[in-house]
């Protein structure tokens, strides 16, 4: 009997170890990472570098891609188109610029995209010319011009569409100064036997031919000048004259996007006056649609 009870209590002991055993392997252990000590390296993470900052080109403003010219697209911004000279002189400096574009070879790429090709020139004088014979007053011209012609201004000074007219001229005797009996119209008497040509090679006609930058200005347009400030050109107390112009020359003078030089003739007086002649104003082309 006793033999028994011993039996017992030792399976007793066991189970009771075996739970025990059992209880300690279902408690699970977390372990903290532990620190670094002085003496350990601590392993920083490789910094990755900033992604290079590629400067994309910018698309360069007309002035610096070589053209100094912006559309007008809003109408109120048209000017007046009067015409304060002669009408011979502007048609004859017309087919003069005609001549031209049917001749030339080149002409600058920068022009050609936005539409000033010498084919789309050739297209515009010749309609101009026919409107500008055919119109009764400035109105009617206006009104043809606005309807037929794209109408580009100078970008001028800071943008801001003012451009510096200057005149210029030569004396009879000068080496510029070409001398010839074939003029067909009446200028007064020196002008009869003393022409000047320009850059282009063309006759340049007072008052109707400019020199202006041609990288900045299409070399043989048809433009308009609008003088703003009371000049020489005018009588005292007058407003700003106004007048049709052709780009028949360009001089080291006017390597600039803000400026114009027009040219007044040849002679004494004329130089005179040319000299003293500086003002402000806005310069457009034409471009037939």
């Amino acid at each position: 009997m006793k033999l028994k009870n011993n039996i017992l209590n030792s399976l007793l002991a066991v189970a009771f170890l075996i739970m025990i055993f059992q209880a300690g392997c279902a408690t699970t252990t977390v372990k903290e990472t532990p620190l670094p000590t002085e003496t350990e390296e601590v392993v920083k993470p490789v910094p990755v570098p900033p992604a290079e900052v590629v400067e994309k080109p910018v698309s360069p403003a007309p002035m610096e891609a070589g053209v100094s010219l912006s559309e007008i697209t809003d109408p109120n911004q048209i000017p007046d188109f009067k015409d304060d000279y002669g009408r011979t002189e502007l048609l004859y400096a017309v087919d003069n610029s005609r001549l031209y574009f049917e001749k030339t070879n080149a002409y600058p790429d920068s022009f050609k995209s936005i539409g000033f090709t010498p084919e789309k020139q050739i297209e515009t004088l010749t309609l101009f010319r026919d409107g500008y014979v055919s119109s009764k007053n400035s109105q009617e011209l206006t009104e043809y011009i606005t309807k037929n012609f794209r109408i580009f201004q100078a970008t001028g000074k800071e943008h801001g569409g003012e451009v510096n007219f200057t005149g210029y001229g030569f004396p009879i005797l000068d080496k510029n100064v070409a001398h010839s009996t074939s003029l067909a119209y009446d200028w007064k008497n020196d002008w009869k036997t003393s022409v000047y040509f320009g850059s282009l090679g063309l006759r340049v006609i007072p008052m109707r031919g400019i020199a202006a930058d041609d990288r900045a200005f299409p070399p043989g347009g048809l433009a308009f000048v609008l003088i703003e400030e009371a000049t020489n050109l005018n009588e005292e107390g007058q407003a700003g004259k106004s007048f049709f112009v052709l780009t028949h020359d360009s001089r080291s003078t006017t390597k600039t996007t803000d400026r114009a030089e027009i040219f007044f003739g040849i002679g004494k007086d004329t130089l005179q006056k040319a000299e003293n002649f500086n003002t402000n104003g806005k310069l457009y082309y034409l471009l037939k649609r």
